[in-house]
């Protein structure tokens, strides 16, 4: 298979299974492709409920206050858009307890959620 024929079938893949999402009320998600010249191999995950809309760089703008879906962050910490980056955004904590230092991440757009 080439690449081009991959990048095809991920396309036609997700034309395929959007019927299944609705029928089922699940959001199905094809991972990694890998791929050589007899076949491809994928990972495929299917979770039942609403369907998950990822944010884009294009949806935040500096100043927004955002909070970020990770299982390591705290999901009340909140955080301010200080730069937006060609991939990612630079975000600044700002509801720090006192004597505590915030800090600075940099984190993909996906993961962010607008107050």
């Amino acid at each position: 298979m080439t690449k081009q024929e991959v990048q095809q079938f991920r396309n036609d893949f997700q034309k395929a299974v959007e019927q299944l999402e609705e029928q089922y009320g699940m959001n199905i998600r094809l991972g990694t492709i890998r791929f050589d010249f007899n076949g491809l191999s994928s990972k495929m995950t299917a979770e039942k409920g609403e369907k998950i809309i990822r944010a884009t760089k294009n949806d935040f703008k500096v100043g927004d206050i955002v909070t970020v879906n990770h299982k390591k962050v705290n999901p009340t910490q909140e955080f301010e858009v200080i730069k937006i980056n060609s991939k990612n955004i630079k975000v600044k904590a700002i509801n720090v307890g006192a004597g505590k230092v915030g800090g600075l991440f940099t984190v993909t757009p996906s993961l962010l959620i607008k107050k």
